[in-house]
């Protein structure tokens, strides 16, 4: 070989080596931890955005469920990871807004141990019913219920949830005394209700949606604005003024994630909410694509976290079972 040549190819020897590790990263895939099943709400938004990510970070996007304990396995897994991408948490108020203000001592703190990416999407939450319950409107749901005190039940995704939370500021506001029944998941209430063993349930339209169509359930009213996947239904404020609970969607990092992977990051969690046929997925579960910042996603956690700490302090409620 010519000695020009060598030298060239001492050259590009450096460039190359600083190359393979950017390059390793981008093969590796992206990891999105959520806090419930399969067969969710989250896990369902999760699955639209996920291969949109993936398209703009050009690295694959993958699902990983880990369900329990309020979420609280869930987050430590991201708190525990390395702040290189590859590991993100995908969830919801549930444990960044409801979950602190029942469970003040978790194992990590919310601001301090996250960082921020992306708030990505709301949805509003539904009072659903068993059908062996004899109401067919909030007022009558609530009328037969205060001639039951302490026989009435309604199912979570488990304590410190945003269902459980919304649960418990539903029977404050009506005066009821309703007992709090926690599961692993929304989605494993379903077979309680159509028994009739569970009475009532706060989900969301995506999750519900199926079991509302089967007949097995029925919907009284939605907690915010009127979703297009049960059309129809009055706002439950009209029968309790003053109740109103969505559930938001975001993407948090660990701690000390670089700014360049949280800019990275961000813009393709944002591209894929904006886009218009994920959008579309998107409104076809009942969800508001929202695809704004992290700072966004700071300060609608924060505030919600705030509205559940003010619940969880009136003695009045209880919350922590």
């Amino acid at each position: 070989m010519h000695r020009r040549s060598l030298l060239g190819l001492a050259a590009a020897m450096p460039l190359a080596s600083r190359a393979l590790p950017a390059l390793a990263q981008e093969a590796r895939p992206v990891r999105l931890v959520l806090p419930f099943p399969a067969g969710g709400a989250t896990d369902a938004v999760a699955r639209v955005l996920a291969p949109g990510m993936a398209e703009r970070l050009g690295q694959p996007v993958v699902i990983d469920n880990r369900p329990g304990a309020g979420g609280v396995p869930a987050a430590e897994n991201v708190v525990r990871a390395a702040p290189d991408g590859l590991t993100l948490f995908f969830t919801t108020s549930s444990t960044h807004s409801a979950g602190p203000a029942v469970t003040p001592n978790l194992p990590y703190d919310v601001e301090a141990d996250f960082t921020p990416v992306a708030l990505l999407a709301t949805q509003p939450y539904l009072l659903v019913i068993s059908s062996t319950v004899p109401a067919r409107t909030v007022e009558e749901f609530i009328t037969w219920a205060k001639a039951r005190p302490g026989q009435v039940n309604y199912g979570s995704s488990g304590v410190g949830t945003a269902p459980h939370l919304t649960g418990a500021l539903f029977a404050a506001l009506a005066k009821l005394q309703m007992v709090h029944v926690p599961y692993r998941g929304t989605g494993q209430v379903y077979a309680e209700l159509r028994r009739g063993d569970v009475h009532a349930l706060f989900d969301t339209p995506s999750t519900a949606a199926p079991h509302l169509a089967s007949g097995t359930v029925r919907a009284l009213g939605v907690g915010g604005r009127e979703t297009p996947l049960v059309p129809g239904l009055p706002s439950l404020s009209r029968a309790v003024p003053g109740f109103e609970s969505e559930v938001w969607f975001g993407l948090f990092g660990p701690a000390r994630l670089p700014a360049e992977q949280v800019a990275r990051l961000r813009e393709a969690a944002i591209g894929a909410a904006r886009d218009p046929a994920l959008r579309e997925k998107l409104a076809g579960l009942g969800a508001e694509p929202k695809g704004e910042d992290g700072e966004a996603l700071r300060r609608v956690a924060a505030a919600e976290r705030a509205r559940w700490t003010a619940l969880v302090r009136d003695p009045g409620i209880r919350a922590s079972d």
